[in-house]
């Protein structure tokens, strides 16, 4: 007689989130980014469409969207419905967007406290759906977070709930700044823009100085907060006293983004000691310059100074035209640290200084980086074009690669060396007739992205640079894709029409 194996129960997120906390240091254990309810692959990084719909989109409800999710929680609550009713209509919805006029209505909507409560601790610590658990975390604001603060601390170690986490957080007595800053130096992405800019405004010296020198830090665009930190931290006041050397580091990597237009926030000309700043900083740098950071924020200062500020455009000037800078860029190329790569890398292109044969040494030991391929292919002129191209034909797994067309979306591991491709079909358009072993893969590859760049090279070449089997290739491609906008595009190319 056999027993029935127990199925496991699924994981829930919080558990997930629990299962990678490391024993110490911050962020979370390999695998502990992707969430139960990931995909295969996803285009966004945590808490990325949440970050972006606050930032540039200004989410606000839809009434219908919120009406629907209000019943459904008010059927939850007084036991009419199911968790899992609950679950499924919010399942899809961006609960960012709703959360301040669903709190609102729960307010005034008459149920039992105790029963909201017990449905949204539930929802934060055992639904597995992400928009459940926001839902359960923002519920849980409305309560001291004195009954649930541990939970809250471990959900907003991850991105995707950071924000939720510290609104929920701030419904407590006691020092909430403290738990906010242990929450900030925890995550990298959108949560530590998110609590960073809650605690600009802090009176804590510490952490004040935290965000000047590190907090404004973050791994999607350190512009959301240089202006933050820069008032924050009293940055002008701390380049009048005496300081230090990392502190002059992490001003040179203000103002590097700082003077940066079009960025997605304010930048120095939001910041009212911004000239005085500036000013102060390159007074350090008269005789202290020698860090290609350094370089990079006074060549970012010349540029806006010459517009805005010209008495500091020519000190600008006078310390960029040292010829420590080459010196130091040519040293960084040879570094086994890939942050100081890529900033000799930067460098060097900035001053004229040939990258192509360090780029190309890179991709030996790591053929499936596409950022190694790119920099070579940008760098690649006449002379050396076929080198870089003989390098990937040997260095990819072309074949492996061109195993037929699907509609894969080309994120994750398995698919590194399709997004290596990336580096070459855009920049052969302009080198008609070379490289076509790279864009007969693209043409075969599963990733829709592949095949779309690899007309569009097709289609910046005139058909008399074709090789002789591109045009069968082309015929072959068409009867066999499953992308109505792909087949169309490639009917399109057989036809020497425009393809878009």
């Amino acid at each position: 007689m056999f027993r029935r194996r127990r199925q496991a129960r699924p994981t829930s997120i919080f558990e997930h989130i629990s299962a990678h906390v490391p024993a110490d240091g911050p962020g979370l254990r390999e695998g502990g980014d992707v969430l139960p309810d990931d995909g295969s692959g996803t285009m966004w990084a945590p808490g990325a469409q949440d970050g972006v719909l606050l930032y540039h989109w200004g989410g606000s409800a839809e009434p219908r969207e919120l009406e629907r999710l209000c019943e459904a929680l008010a059927a939850a609550v007084r036991g009419r419905s199911g968790h899992d009713a609950l679950v499924e209509t919010v399942r899809g919805m961006r609960v960012i967007s709703l959360v301040d006029d669903l709190l609102g209505w729960v307010r005034g909507s008459g149920l039992d406290p105790e029963d909201v409560y017990r449905l949204a601790y539930r929802l934060a610590t055992e639904a597995r759906d992400r928009e459940a658990v926001k839902l359960g975390i923002a519920l849980l604001g409305l309560y001291s977070a004195d009954h649930h603060r541990d939970e809250l601390m471990t959900l907003g170690r991850h991105d995707e709930f950071t924000i939720f986490a510290m609104v929920a957080l701030a419904n407590r007595e006691g020092d909430v700044e403290a738990d906010l800053w242990d929450l900030a130096r925890n995550v990298t992405g959108w949560g530590r823009i998110h609590v960073v800019e809650r605690l600009a405004d802090t009176g804590d010296p510490l952490i004040r100085d935290w965000i000047l020198r590190e907090g404004f830090r973050n791994d999607v665009m350190d512009q959301y907060l240089a202006g933050a930190a820069a008032t924050s931290g009293d940055l002008a006041g701390r380049l009048a006293a005496a300081p230090d050397d990392d502190l002059l580091i992490a001003a040179s990597d203000l103002f590097d983004v700082l003077c940066e237009d079009g960025g997605p926030v304010e930048g120095i000309s939001g910041y009212e000691d911004g000239e005085r700043a500036a000013g102060l900083f390159l007074g350090h740098m008269a005789t202290r310059a020698d860090d290609l950071r350094h370089y990079f924020a006074v060549r970012s200062l010349q540029t806006y100074a010459t517009e805005h500020w010209p008495h500091l455009a020519d000190r600008c000037a006078e310390i960029l035209q040292r010829p420590l800078w080459a010196d130091l860029a040519r040293l960084g190329l040879a570094s086994t640290d890939e942050a100081e790569f890529y900033r000799a890398s930067r460098a060097c292109r900035m001053l004229g200084v040939p990258t192509l044969q360090a780029h190309l040494n890179r991709v030996r030991d790591e053929p499936y980086d596409p950022r190694h391929w790119h920099s070579s292919m940008q760098e690649a002129d006449t002379g050396t074009l076929s080198q870089v191209l003989d390098l990937a034909t040997d260095l990819l797994p072309l074949t492996l690669i061109a195993t037929g067309p699907a509609e894969e979306d080309g994120f994750g591991p398995d698919f590194a060396p399709h997004r290596c491709l990336d580096a070459f079909l855009p920049k052969l358009g302009e080198w008609p007739g070379q490289g076509w072993p790279i864009v007969a893969a693209g043409l075969a590859s599963p990733v829709v992205r592949n095949r779309n760049m690899a007309i569009r090279t097709l289609a910046a070449w005139d058909e008399s640079a074709w090789p002789a089997q591109a045009r069968d290739a082309v015929t072959a491609a068409l009867a066999r894709e499953p992308d109505a906008d792909v087949r169309e595009r490639l009917r399109l190319l057989l036809e020497g029409r425009p393809v878009e």
